[in-house]
């Protein structure tokens, strides 16, 4: 009997993990749409040379590298 301790052993791999992946994705592209929509709300006058790079620096942070 579970003591309520989570113990990843016993969760199955694949469906726990395909989950978390897609709940990630999801939240990369919920925060790539932000703030595309924050930089066109705030900083209307940029070319759009200056919002792509701009939204690739923030999404490189957001993946981490």
């Amino acid at each position: 009997m579970s003591d309520g301790n989570f113990n990843r052993a016993l969760l199955p791999k694949n469906e726990l993990s395909a989950g978390i992946r897609a709940g990630k994705a999801q939240m990369r592209t919920k925060a790539e749409q932000s703030f595309v929509e924050t930089i066109d709300h705030f900083l209307p006058d940029l070319s759009t040379e200056q919002k792509q790079k701009m939204k690739e620096e923030f999404m490189n942070h957001l993946r981490g590298k």
